[in-house]
C-alpha cells in the first residue's frame, strides 16, 4: 500500500489541482517544523499550477505559525472545518460556530464534571479558570487567553469550539458519554488524550474542503489529501486520492486508498515529488 505503488490510482485523472494537508502528524509534529524537504515539494507543486491548503484541527493564528514556511496563498480550513480564512489577509470567509442554546447545553453537561474548559471564538481563547496550562497554550499559540469562569456569558458571541482538557481516562469517558448524550447533534472529537473537542455538527472538515473546492471549481475527484487521525478519515474518503501517513492512527490505516511512508521519513513529501514525476500534479 505505499504510495510509491499508486499508479492504480492516478491513472484514473489526468492530474490533481488542489493537494490538501492535515498539520500535525501528517507534515509536522509539536516540537518539529515542517521539513525543507515537504517545503520544496510544496512550493514544486505550487509552481506546476497546484492550489495547495490545510486543513487542520489548530487554530488559526496557531496553523499559521505552524506552516508559515509554506507560504500559502490559498484559503485555510481551520477548528476541525469550523472556519476557512484567507492566510493573507486574515479574512474569516466562513465561519460555524455552536449556537447559544448548543453552548449553553454542553455547558450544563460539563458542570458535572471538573475539567478545565476552553472556549474559541475565533482566535479569542477563554478558560474557566486559571491554569499553567492555560498559560502555556496561550504563549505555545500566540495568543491571550482570558478567564471567565462562568462560560455562559460570552455563549452569544460566537463560539466556534468547546474543549474539555483534562486527564486521558477521564477525556475519553467523557467523549463517550457526550456521544452518547448528543448524537450527531453535535461534533464531538477527542484528537489528543486530554482533549474533548464539541462543535457545530455542520462543522467538519469534509465540509469545509467541499466548500473551498466548489469556490475555486475543483471538484473532489481533482484533489489529493493527506491525513494521520480518524478526524481526517472524512476528507481522506471525499478526495480523489486519500493518503494517509503509514504512522497515523491504526484504525485509519485499513480505511484509506494508500499509505505514504511515515512523517519522520517525509512521507507527504515523497509522494508529491512522485506525483510530481509522473506530471500528475498542476
Amino acid at each position: 500500500m505505499w504510495c510509491d505503488s499508486i499508479s492504480p490510482v492516478v491513472a484514473v485523472t489526468m492530474s490533481y489541482k488542489l493537494i490538501a494537508l492535515d498539520i500535525d502528524g501528517t507534515i509536522r509534529d509539536r516540537e518539529q517544523p515542517v521539513s525543507q524537504r515537504t517545503i520544496e515539494a510544496v512550493q514544486r507543486a505550487r509552481r506546476m499550477g497546484a492550489v495547495v491548503t490545510v486543513v487542520t484541527g489548530r487554530m488559526f493564528q496557531s496553523a499559521l505559525q505552524a506552516v508559515g514556511d509554506l507560504e500559502l496563498l490559498t484559503p485555510i480550513i481551520v477548528f476541525q472545518g469550523a472556519v476557512i480564512a484567507d492566510p493573507l489577509s486574515h479574512e474569516v470567509i466562513w465561519h460555524q460556530p455552536l449556537t447559544e442554546k448548543m453552548v449553553g447545553t454542553v455547558l450544563t453537561a460539563l458542570d458535572h464534571w471538573d475539567f478545565e474548559i476552553v472556549a474559541h471564538c475565533g482566535d479569542d481563547v477563554f478558560v474557566n479558570r486559571a491554569s499553567e496550562w492555560g498559560d502555556e497554550y496561550g504563549v505555545r499559540n500566540g495568543v491571550e487567553v482570558r478567564v471567565v469562569e462562568d462560560l455562559r456569558l460570552i455563549a452569544g458571541i460566537g463560539v466556534t469550539r468547546l474543549v474539555a482538557v483534562g486527564p486521558e481516562d477521564a477525556v475519553a469517558e467523557l467523549a463517550d458519554r457526550m456521544n452518547t448524550q448528543f448524537g450527531s447533534s453535535l461534533q464531538i472529537a477527542r484528537t489528543l488524550p486530554f482533549f474533548c473537542e464539541i462543535l457545530h455538527p455542520n462543522a467538519s472538515k469534509a465540509k469545509a474542503l467541499t466548500k473551498l473546492c466548489d469556490g475555486l471549481g475543483i471538484s473532489a475527484s481533482d484533489v489529493v489529501a493527506f491525513g494521520n487521525g480518524l478526524e481526517d478519515l472524512p476528507v481522506l474518503e471525499w478526495a480523489g486520492l486519500g493518503i494517509a501517513v503509514s504512522d497515523g492512527h491504526p484504525d485509519l490505516l485499513p480505511r484509506v486508498q494508500r499509505l505514504a511512508r511515515p512523517l519522520y521519513e517525509d512521507g507527504v513529501a515523497q509522494v508529491i515529488e512522485d506525483l510530481l514525476a509522473k506530471e500528475k500534479i498542476g
